[in-house]
């Protein structure tokens, strides 16, 4: 297991909340991103997801293309990725997000070693398909590099579970139908909101005791933070609200700001289903 994965694994046996935070690689240059990590550390977040840009980006909203484009535009290369891993990594446990074609494109297995090499802890492909695992071939069990696979409100029962069984370091819970983004709208009316997950999690907790299940897309603020853990998730994931701050020109110390303001979700009581049993109720 990497050390992503063993540090949430932790913080769900002293049933700590996590934040992971999001950005992409080359969106901006790299001292700033590098700043942007130092910030989020200082805010306290327990990891770090680094995006690699792809063309096609599927479970990506306006947001993160956006991002994507402007790192394409820049030349991001996988060089540059392997380049800032180290940093990041100094800083934080990290995960690199990005898709199947562009590891399959960097040598499959060695992009994958490239990675671990170079200091990320997990990686999460939101087009891998479980079935797709194979693809990888037998590094997919390479000791220190999770394979984090993702699950979302349409997965069914089996199939969760079989996901759970498989993932590595952490199963992704994806919070609602779309892609990823701010949930749309400037007032509650008009926003998409997370779903209830609270079924799906206890069914993965029951078939992996230890697992932790972190929920992403759509995370806005403390409350959506404190909603997942109540709902009995271990953490959240943060990408596009800082992104697109980031997109608009805010510097690491204002980042800083509004992740504090989110880690601050993490501080409330976990009222999720294992607390209740904890309870006998």
């Amino acid at each position: 297991m990497g050390r992503l994965g063993e540090v949430l694994r932790q913080r769900r046996q002293r049933r700590e909340g996590s934040l992971l935070t999001y950005l992409m690689a080359g969106s901006v240059p790299p001292e700033t991103f590098l700043g942007c990590v130092r910030a989020f550390r200082a805010a306290g977040v327990t990891g770090m997801e680094v995006g690699f840009p792809f063309s096609d980006p599927m479970a990506e909203g306006p947001v993160i293309q956006r991002a994507a484009s402007r790192s394409l535009a820049r030349g991001t290369r996988w060089s540059d990725l392997l380049a800032l891993l180290p940093q990041v990594s100094g800083e934080l446990p990290v995960a690199v997000m990005t898709y199947l074609n562009v590891v399959l494109r960097h040598g499959g297995e060695k992009a994958l070693t490239e990675l671990r090499e170079h200091g990320a802890d997990a990686v999460i492909l939101p087009d891998l398909p479980l079935e797709g695992l194979r693809d990888l071939g037998p590094h997919r069990r390479t000791d220190g590099l999770d394979i984090v696979l993702l699950a979302s409100p349409a997965t069914g029962e089996e199939r969760l579970l079989r996901l759970a069984r498989r993932t590595g370091g952490f199963l992704y819970l994806v919070s609602r139908y779309g892609t990823t983004g701010l949930g749309g709208g400037t007032t509650p009316s008009t926003r998409t909101h997370p779903l209830d997950l609270t079924e799906e999690i206890r069914q993965v907790h029951e078939e992996r005791p230890r697992l932790p299940v972190l929920a992403g897309f759509g995370v806005r603020d403390a409350q959506d933070v404190r909603s997942f853990l109540d709902q009995g998730a271990d953490g959240a994931i943060v990408g596009s609200l800082l992104q697109d701050r980031l997109n608009e020109g805010a510097d690491p110390s204002e980042l800083e700001a509004t992740v504090r303001s989110l880690v601050e979700g993490l501080s409330s009581k976990r009222l999720g289903l294992d607390a209740t049993r904890e309870r006998g109720l």
